[in-house]
C-alpha cells in the first residue's frame, strides 16, 4: 500500500455526504488527523489499530469542532470497525495525519 493512496481516498471521501471509510490505512490516517487537529495526545506505543482507535475514540467524541472536515472524519471513524492489524505504513499514516492536522482536499 502506498500511503498517498489512503490520503487521497480520504480526501475525496470528505467531499461526499454518503462516503464510507473502507480500510485500515484510511482509518490510521484519519485517527492521526483528528488527534492532531483536536490536540489529543499522540499515542506512541500502539500494537494494533483497534487498540489505537479505542484509546482515541472517547476523546474525539467528547470534543466538538467547528471544522467541517474534522466533523466528517469523526463521522467516518464512528462508522468504521478496523481489524487489529497494524503495520509500519499504518503507523506512518497515523504520524503523518497527526503532523498534518488537516487533509489537503486538493488531490493531484
Amino acid at each position: 500500500m502506498v500511503p498517498i493512496l489512503a490520503k487521497q481516498a480520504l480526501a475525496r471521501k470528505c467531499g461526499f455526504p454518503n462516503a464510507k471509510m473502507t480500510g485500515n490505512y484510511e482509518c490510521a490516517y484519519a485517527l492521526g488527523v483528528v488527534s492532531g487537529a483536536l490536540a489529543i495526545p499522540k499515542e506512541e506505543n500502539v500494537t494494533n489499530l483497534v487498540e489505537l482507535k479505542n484509546k482515541i475514540e472517547p476523546q474525539y467524541k467528547a470534543v466538538s469542532s467547528d471544522n467541517e472536515q474534522i466533523k466528517k472524519l469523526v463521522s467516518l471513524l464512528c462508522d468504521y470497525e478496523p481489524s487489529d492489524i497494524f503495520d509500519e505504513q499504518m503507523m506512518e499514516l497515523y504520524n503523518d495525519g497527526y503532523a498534518d492536522k488537516i487533509i489537503n482536499l486538493r488531490v493531484e
